[in-house]
Order: structure tokens, then C-alpha cells, then sequence
């Protein structure tokens, strides 16, 4: 059975999931926007998807041109299971 490691980033709006994105596109950085998990929101909001070590990286670019993170979370999926690790984003 394979397992899936990976962090996501969520946001209190999908406004501030696009302007991530664009600052991500904008340094080359390699992310994926998906919907955000169901376990997570029953919103239709949008979460970045990309490796578990980049995540510190990720929330210091974000930090510095002021997009605000709702959640942080790593995740593991091992076939339809999903395991959701809230990780608290680094306060200013």
C-alpha cells in the first residue's frame, strides 16, 4: 500500500489562496492549489499542496508580503485514509 506524505496550507479566503499562488508562481516555487480537503473545511476554499519540508519556507515567503494562513497541517494518506496534523503557523 503506498503512503502519501505531504503539508497543506489553507486560507480564510480563496482572494488570499490566488495572491499565494501568484507570489509562489512568481519565485519558481513547485506547489499544487487543490480544493480544500473536506476533513479540513465543508467550504469550497482552495489550499496549497506541497512537500512537507518546504512548509517552513513557504510560511516565511508568505509571511513577508503579508498572506494571511488560516491552517497548517501535514498530511498522510495511505490508500483512502487520510491523517490530518494541524501544525500551527510561526507567529509574528
Amino acid at each position: 500500500m503506498e503512503i502519501n506524505n505531504y503539508g497543506l496550507i489553507t486560507f480564510a479566503s480563496t482572494a488570499y489562496a490566488l495572491k499565494a499562488e501568484k507570489v509562489m508562481k512568481g519565485l519558481e516555487k513547485i506547489f499544487m492549489i487543490i480544493p480544500t480537503p473536506r476533513e479540513i473545511s465543508a467550504s469550497c476554499g482552495l489550499a496549497i499542496k506541497l512537500e512537507t519540508g518546504e512548509l517552513n519556507e513557504f510560511l516565511e515567503i508568505l509571511a513577508g508580503e503579508r498572506v494571511p494562513v488560516q491552517g497548517v497541517y501535514r498530511i498522510e494518506e495511505e490508500g483512502k485514509k487520510k491523517i490530518l496534523h494541524a501544525i500551527n503557523p510561526p507567529q509574528d
